[in-house]
């Protein structure tokens, strides 16, 4: 259901605080407590939980792919939050933000669109796009089907700072051949990254600017930044919106522990098969020793 976040699920969970007018989270891990305060009105569209509540709206999310492409959508299907694919249980899951599909006037699939709000330069986006554009050819060409079923695929990062460091507002990113850059791959894949830190350097007449500044300054000043001004607002103060907010925050403290034991396990193991080989070693370098002591006795 648009609108309606699901968070995943990692694990047992600790109890949401009974208070919830106080707006705190209280996390246990190695036996120590952290309480955690989350002042909801400081909360804006470049949350990482409030963007796919809001993007998960038709209405917000086709205009803004318009402005974000330049593009004419005749129709979407619902956008879904938190979308999560994998191709096998070994393989690695992906989660867009927001995904949704474009359709035709026949409900046909055209091209598809993951829109992510990173806030934090992780240093592994041009990857992770590369990534996320594999598991959905995976999970869109059934066995059997040929290649030149696949659709467009566009993956479309906000991010407010610069990871290119070149100063542009966007950066639009397709295959070309390194020899003439006249010639296109033509596979159809685009990843695009849009700097809201960077608006001021769109001319006034582009339709995205007015996105990018409402992300960068949260001042609403058109038709559709205030519309989804109004829905952060809303999800902002809503009951049941907080309650799941604070589950979803408790489920990644949660997962990040958990990924953090995995890691001090794979160490210990790393470390104990390391030691075990040493060991190896110096018993051979022993009888080594031991064995040339006995030719040289001879």
């Amino acid at each position: 259901m648009r609108g309606e976040f699901l968070p995943r699920r990692c694990g047992t969970l600790p109890p949401i605080d009974e208070n919830m007018s106080e707006n705190k989270i209280t996390t246990e891990t190695n036996n120590t407590k952290e309480v955690k305060t989350i002042d909801f009105s400081k909360l804006s569209i470049t949350d990482r939980f409030i963007f796919p509540l809001v993007m998960s709206h038709k209405e917000i999310a086709k205009p803004f792919i318009e402005a974000a492409l330049g593009i004419k959508i005749y129709d979407l299907r619902d956008p879904e939050q938190e979308k999560t694919e994998q191709v096998s249980v070994f393989g690695k899951s992906v989660r867009y933000d927001v995904f949704t599909q474009q359709i035709d006037k026949n409900g046909e699939v055209v091209s598809s669109f993951d829109l992510e709000m990173q806030v934090v330069d992780t240093g592994e986006l041009p990857k992770r796009a590369r990534y996320y554009q594999s598991i959905r050819d995976v999970n869109e060409l059934r066995k059997g089907c040929l290649y030149g079923g696949l659709k467009d695929q566009y993956v479309l990062f906000i991010c407010p700072t610069d990871i290119f460091g070149a100063g542009l507002p966007i950066y639009s990113f397709q295959n070309f051949a390194v020899e003439n850059k006249n010639i296109a791959l033509n596979d159809r894949t685009f990843k695009n990254y849009y700097i809201f830190k960077e608006y001021k350097k769109l001319p006034d007449t582009h339709p995205l600017k007015k996105y990018l500044k409402y992300f960068a300054t949260n001042a609403a000043d058109s038709v559709e930044t205030k519309e989804i001004d109004s829905k952060v607002e809303w999800y902002k103060t809503d009951g049941l919106t907080q309650e799941r907010y604070m589950t979803w925050e408790q489920e990644i403290q949660l997962a990040v522990e958990n990924e953090r034991q995995r890691n001090e396990k794979a160490l210990e193991q790393k470390d104990k098969t390391i030691a075990e080989k040493d060991q190896t070693i110096a018993e051979k370098d022993r009888e080594i020793a031991e064995l040339k002591a006995k030719l040289a006795a001879r």
